[in-house]
């Protein structure tokens, strides 16, 4: 049952966190396009906030994600970490797929979002001793 708990809770966390940063994120795109209107060169730089702020904002969630399911797993916390890791992570990768296609950097991420999540259950083992 704390098994379920743990997976349960680290899911949650980052799914209704990406969510609430999803929707903060349409705010300040609508905000930056109506600014990029009178200052063109802000299209030209627009794509660098996805790499320098987007991306690593999602996989800071989901170490911190990774870091609640091992503070509440029983045993084997890594493991616990991983399901969390491929289901939220799964879960965002099936709804995308219905619009867009796999390319290299999604693979990419995917791989470092699911390590994201077990790097918060590492940091955790070793920061408790475990």
């Amino acid at each position: 049952m704390k098994s379920i708990k743990a997976i349960l809770a680290g899911s949650l966390f980052i799914i209704i966190t990406i969510i609430i940063v999803q929707l903060a994120a349409v705010f300040l795109t609508v905000g930056y396009n109506i600014l990029a209107k009178d200052y063109p060169f802000l299209h030209e730089i627009g794509i660098y906030f996805k790499y320098l702020i987007a991306y690593p904002v999602f996989l800071l969630l989901l170490f911190i994600g990774g870091y609640i399911t091992a503070s509440l797993a029983p045993k084997q916390v890594l493991l616990h970490c991983v399901v969390v890791g491929v289901a939220t992570v799964g879960l965002s990768t099936v709804t995308a797929l219905d619009y867009m296609v796999v390319t290299v950097t999604g693979v990419v991420l995917v791989l470092l979002a699911i390590l994201s999540t077990m790097a918060g259950g590492f940091y955790w083992q070793k920061k408790n001793n475990q």
